[in-house]
């Protein structure tokens, strides 16, 4: 009889169905892969997409913010061009002081010093004002009271120790000084300009500007000093 060289056709069939869970096994994986690194992604893109939501908020908030800045820094440079301008119109009225030598003027960068002589403000020894330091006063006080400077008046003396006859009341030039600056003060604050624009300060005989061993030196260091700084809102 003649051999039949083809196989079954029951192992054949059995063959293929133990191939197919194999196959269908890494179809399977590779599909879990997929969708989890599909998840992945869409996850990533998610954040991505709330990162670049909160930097797009965080860019408009700066750009107001800057916006806000821009604006204030032109007010604020109108309003030092308009203290500038004032400033300069105050120089000027005052000029006439300075040829007549009722007082010296000098523009730093701080603002404006005006340096007045102890004796046309005040009679030797005495931190009451003169009628003419009064007039003198008055006319500056006019220039200033409507401007927004902070007004500071620094009293200084020479290095003559206060005599015996007023040693009660001024036991040393410190005291003689303050005394002198805080009624230049007074009358300023009596004249309408607001006390939180005003300072005392008393320098004594601590920084003279010629020296001490002439009276003509010592008459220089012994003046008051009113140094105007803008105020700027």
């Amino acid at each position: 009889m003649k051999r039949n060289s083809s196989v079954p056709g029951s192992l054949v069939l059995a063959a293929s169905l133990a191939i197919a869970p194999l196959t269908g096994c890494v179809t399977q994986s590779k599909y879990d892969l997929m969708l989890a690194e599909r998840d992945e992604l869409a996850a990533s893109n998610e954040i991505l997409r709330q990162q670049s939501g909160q930097l797009t908020r965080q860019s408009q908030r700066l750009a107001s913010v800057a916006a806000g800045l821009s604006q204030e820094l032109a007010l604020r440079d109108e309003e030092v061009e308009q203290l500038t301008r004032e400033q300069e119109e105050l120089m000027e009225e005052l000029e006439t002081w300075v040829v007549a030598g009722l007082i010296k003027m000098e523009l730093l960068k701080d603002g404006l010093h005006l340096v007045l002589s102890e004796e046309i403000l005040f009679p030797t020894g005495s931190d009451e004002l003169s009628d003419t330091g009064r007039e003198v006063l008055t006319k500056l006080v006019e220039e200033l009271e409507q401007l927004p400077y902070q007004i500071a008046v620094i009293g200084y003396t020479d290095n003559v120790p206060v005599g015996p006859r007023l040693a009660a009341r001024y036991p040393s030039n410190w005291e003689l000084a303050g005394a002198r600056a805080a009624s230049v003060v007074r009358l300023f604050q009596g004249a309408g300009v607001p006390a939180q624009q005003l300072l005392v300060i008393s320098r004594g005989e601590s920084q003279p500007i010629a020296s001490n061993d002439t009276p003509e030196g010592r008459a220089e260091n012994r003046r008051i000093e009113v140094r105007l700084r803008p105020v700027v809102s």
